[in-house]
């Protein structure tokens, strides 16, 4: 299967192995879920891993910036990690990923749900947060509250794909999710700590997104994400069962 780098899916709105959106009539790039401060989160458990993801997120946007010389980057919900309350190092990790970006393109902020006090983090920074973003005549939010608008943009869902060999060992990649009747795309998480929700076997009453668990999520188009590209593999539906 030959992958390709970005494939329009709805009118005006592509999809991109790098793991974002591209609306390049409004010159806009939007990713969701990064979730900075990961790292601090389990540091506060006892857990410590290295450092890397705020290093790591700030080199990948300014990749994306130079591809795509976007005038606007549009994250939808899920800059930051820890729900309860503001750590102090997730604090700096922010503010230093807005940093890296502000003084190039235009910013906004989806809220999700784990976007407590995130009005408090960015406020020096005059980034606007809002609860949804419309575009195009396109609805985007996060996903973790209902929402009847379509066509429609979130993230919150975390969507990979799983696919076994006959001897059990596999390949896990994140994809974007096309519900192409309803009119609904589920991004990818962009962080590159989150391994992804598995969606093989997955019903809608398995998603974590109210706005999935009223639709068929087998009928789902599932694009994943590779290091060759965009593979388009189909419906959900007809990937259960499948072995390489």
């Amino acid at each position: 299967m030959v992958g390709t780098d970005e494939i329009e899916v709805m009118e005006g709105v592509v999809i991109s192995s790098d793991l974002c959106l591209h609306l390049p009539e409004e010159r806009t790039v939007v990713v969701a879920d990064l979730h900075i401060g990961y790292e601090s989160a389990l540091e506060a458990e006892g857990i410590h891993i290295p450092r890397v993801q705020t290093r790591t997120v700030k080199e990948s946007l300014s990749r994306l910036i130079d591809r795509y010389e976007p005038d606007r980057l549009v994250v939808l919900g899920d800059l930051k990690h820890e729900f309860s309350r503001n750590l102090g190092q997730e604090m700096r990790d922010v503010r230093s990923v807005l940093d890296s970006v502000s003084d190039r393109v235009d910013v906004v902020l989806v809220k999700g749900n784990h976007d407590n006090y995130l009005e408090n983090i960015v406020s020096p920074l005059q980034v606007p947060v809002v609860g949804q973003y419309r575009a195009d005549g396109i609805t985007f939010v996060h996903g973790h509250l209902p929402c009847a608008d379509r066509p429609l943009v979130m993230g919150h869902e975390h969507p990979s794909i799983k696919i076994v060999d006959r001897v059990g060992a596999y390949l896990k990649m994140p994809c974007h999710v096309l519900l192409r009747e309803e009119r609904v795309l589920v991004l990818p998480a962009y962080s590159p700590l989150a391994s992804g929700t598995d969606l093989m076997g997955v019903s809608s009453s398995d998603c974590l997104s109210p706005i999935l668990k009223d639709l068929d999520i087998r009928k789902a188009e599932i694009f994943a994400c590779s290091d060759i590209g965009l593979l388009p593999l189909g419906s959900l539906a007809s990937l259960e069962g499948l072995r390489l």
